[in-house]
């Protein structure tokens, strides 16, 4: 999976389960649901969130190019 494809993949299971936790006050279950696919964003993350030259976490940068080997991150 490409490293922009992962952030948009993390970004939407984030939001989906921030939109998920108010339900939660109607019917409690919901919030072990709505934590599980939070937490799933960490997956994404961290296992695709690499620079595909030096293979080093990324990391918060949200940039088009690595901060440790300068390469550009693919689309």
């Amino acid at each position: 999976m490409k490293v922009k494809k992962a952030r948009s993949l993390r970004n939407a299971l984030m939001v989906a389960g921030v939109i998920i936790m108010p339900s939660a006050y109607l019917y409690e279950p919901l919030f072990f649901v709505a934590l599980a696919v939070t937490f799933s964003a960490l997956i994404p993350h961290f296992l695709y969130n690499k620079c595909p030259r030096c293979k080093k976490q990324l990391g918060r940068n949200e940039g088009d190019f690595c901060q440790f080997c300068g390469q550009k991150i693919s689309d």
